[in-house]
């Protein structure tokens, strides 16, 4: 199977995979309570807000940051929630430990612990289409190596891959950056390289942010 084939498998389990339909609600009930060790755990930002660890996130519209100056909810799905379930299943492991978070506004990082190894997603978290295009633009042009992803393998977005296990893609001026450089060669009990983990990644982001436009 040659390696655009192989993405392209990748692309569609993590359309299977990610099903990030958004919970229902009692708007007037009261949230179910969460440890610090729970996957269900909150995260305390650097800024003091606190970001739902199972959930999605309330972090206003899909596509703005918080009024309190937070990331988005589309920056804020990176972290926790069914992405997290699909990082696991794509990774082959039972579970994650609740990923650690940073807050610099406008990049919002999330990075799992992947049996010792660190997984990066970063979303640059730009309100402004323009700015957030101009941003896209300069990263990939400052990372060797950095392609265009051609075809339907794009998605349809601008979107790169180093080759390595970076990718990039661009959606609605957010940057989304999936780093797998510091994971071993070889994953998923051998069935996956990095550049393939983060391409699979990426897909389970972007399926979560179509899905709560």
């Amino acid at each position: 199977m040659t390696s655009s084939h192989r993405l392209a498998v990748l692309a569609v389990a993590a359309l299977m995979l990610t099903g990030c339909a958004a919970a229902t609600a009692d708007p007037g009930a009261a949230p179910a309570p969460t440890t610090a060790t729970s996957p269900e755990a909150s995260h305390t930002m650097p800024d003091g807000s606190v970001m739902p660890g199972s959930e999605h996130g309330e972090h206003g519209a899909h596509g703005s940051a918080d009024a309190s100056g937070g990331p988005s909810e589309a920056a804020a799905m990176v972290c926790g929630g069914q992405v997290e379930t699909a990082i696991a299943s794509q990774l082959r492991l039972d579970d994650l430990e609740p990923p650690a978070t940073a807050w610099d506004a406008p990049d919002f990082t999330c990075t799992y612990d992947v049996d010792g190894a660190p997984l990066v997603l970063s979303v640059h978290d730009a309100t402004d289409p323009a700015v957030g295009e101009a941003h896209f633009a300069e990263l990939q042009g400052s990372l060797p190596g950095a392609e265009e992803i051609e075809g339907m393998l794009g998605l349809g977005l601008p979107s790169f891959s180093t080759g390595d296990g970076v990718v990039a893609f661009l959606r609605d001026g957010k940057t989304l950056l999936v780093d797998a450089t510091g994971l071993p060669e070889q994953l998923a009990d051998g069935t996956m390289t990095q550049s393939e983990v983060a391409y699979a990644v990426a897909s389970s982001v972007l399926v979560c942010w179509v899905e709560h436009d």
